[in-house]
């Protein structure tokens, strides 16, 4: 049981929801990690985004399970995804070292870029329609996948991991404007606004990027 409820622990950090109660120092991470997911997308202060995170990671490794604190760092690395930054490996490369965890490795290449060393069983259920356009090449396909993703931070990630495998499409970009204006995640909104009018000027369309940019200068004043 323990070992199911691994696998599925990335999603349960990511989407913030579990269908059994967990172990105080789990529920506990979950929390801290929570803050952090929600300071960062929304783009409070860096030092204090921080200690959230440093206490997931505390609080994860009360229990002493590699999984799950593997789980943590590659949450981090999907949070910056979902935001177009370069994923950073932190401690996960350390954490594998001492046990490599298959649903882990397996995430973390797909993070990183390697789909054609995927496993599409051992990947989140979310993604796997994603896996396949990435593997074809398929933008429209790429949309698609992305705007079916229920959970909002998810369908954020898989737009980021469409633009870094440069399927980079109008209606992915939209979908995760639209998202995260949704969700209040201002940080997320105004990297992903930036984008659309990198797109709207290389594709030569003035008044739309004007448009967007008049949006982000509203957003960015205070």
């Amino acid at each position: 049981m323990k070992k199911a409820f691994s696998l599925l622990f990335l999603i349960f950090l990511l989407t913030g929801c579990g269908s059994k109660p967990a172990p105080v120092w789990i529920a506990a991470g979950h929390q801290q990690l929570g803050n952090f997911k929600q300071d960062f997308l929304i783009g409070r202060e860096p030092p204090i985004t921080e200690i959230h995170f440093k206490k997931a990671v505390e609080e994860i490794k009360k229990g002493g399970d590699i999984d799950l604190l593997g789980k943590v760092w590659l949450t981090r690395m999907a949070l910056q995804i979902a935001v177009l930054r370069e994923p950073e490996d932190g401690d996960y490369l350390k954490v594998e070292a001492v046990e490599s965890i298959p649903a882990n490795r397996n995430y973390y290449l797909f993070l990183k870029g390697g789909v054609a060393k995927v496993d599409l069983l051992l990947l989140p259920e979310p993604y796997r329609p994603l896996w396949a356009a990435l593997q074809s090449g398929d933008a429209p396909k790429a949309a698609n996948a992305i705007a079916a993703i229920n959970d909002p931070l998810s369908r954020l990630i898989a737009a980021g991991l469409a633009v870094r495998h440069k399927l980079e499409t109008e209606a992915i970009l939209q979908t995760a404007v639209e998202t995260a204006s949704q969700n209040g995640w201002k940080m997320a909104l105004l990297a992903w606004l930036e984008r659309l009018k990198s797109f709207y000027e290389a594709a030569g369309s003035a008044e739309k990027a004007l448009a967007i940019e008049s949006r982000i200068e509203i957003m960015s004043s205070k």
